[in-house]
C-alpha cells in the first residue's frame, strides 16, 4: 500500500490548498466566487438534496458528528490565528462592518427554528451536556 492511500481527505485537501494558495490565478478566482455566492438560492439546495430521496439526509445526518468536530477543530485554530494575528480593535470595527450585512430578517426566524428544534432534542443535549460536564470536572478533558 503506497503512502497515498493513507492520507485522510481533509489532509489530501489541505495539501491541494497549500498549492492551490500559491497561485495568483486560483486567489482571483476565489475572489469572484466569494463575490458571487447568492443566499437567496440556498433554501432551494437544502430543499433538493433532502426532498427527493431519503437517504440523502440521513447520510448528511449520520456524518454530522465528524463534520461538527471538524468545524470545531477549525474554529478552534481561525479562533487562535485571528487572535494571534490581528489588533483587538481592527477585529472589532472589521466584526461591526461585517454585521450590518447581516440578513436580521432571517437570523430571527432561524432563532426560532432553533429554539423549536432545540427543544425536541433537548433530552439528547442535556444527556451529552451532563456526560461532558461530569468529565471536565473530573478533569478529564481532552484539548
Amino acid at each position: 500500500m503506497d503512502e497515498t492511500s493513507n492520507i485522510t481527505m481533509i489532509e489530501r485537501n489541505r495539501r491541494i490548498a497549500e498549492e492551490l494558495l500559491a497561485s495568483t490565478t486560483f486567489k482571483d478566482s476565489l475572489r469572484l466566487f466569494l463575490k458571487n455566492i447568492d443566499p437567496e438560492a440556498a433554501p432551494a439546495l437544502v430543499r433538493t438534496l433532502m426532498g427527493k430521496d431519503v437517504e440523502i439526509p440521513m447520510a448528511v445526518i449520520s456524518t454530522l458528528p465528524v463534520i461538527t468536530n471538524c468545524l470545531i477543530k477549525m474554529a478552534m485554530e481561525i479562533v487562535i490565528q485571528v487572535r494571534g494575528k490581528y489588533p483587538a480593535p481592527l477585529l472589532s470595527s472589521m466584526t461591526e462592518s461585517l454585521l450590518e450585512d447581516v440578513d436580521r430578517e432571517t437570523l430571527i426566524c432561524l432563532i426560532k427554528e432553533i429554539r423549536g428544534l432545540g427543544n425536541d432534542l433537548a433530552p439528547a443535549f442535556n444527556a451529552f451536556s451532563q456526560a461532558i460536564e461530569e468529565q471536565s470536572s473530573k478533569g478529564k478533558e481532552r484539548i
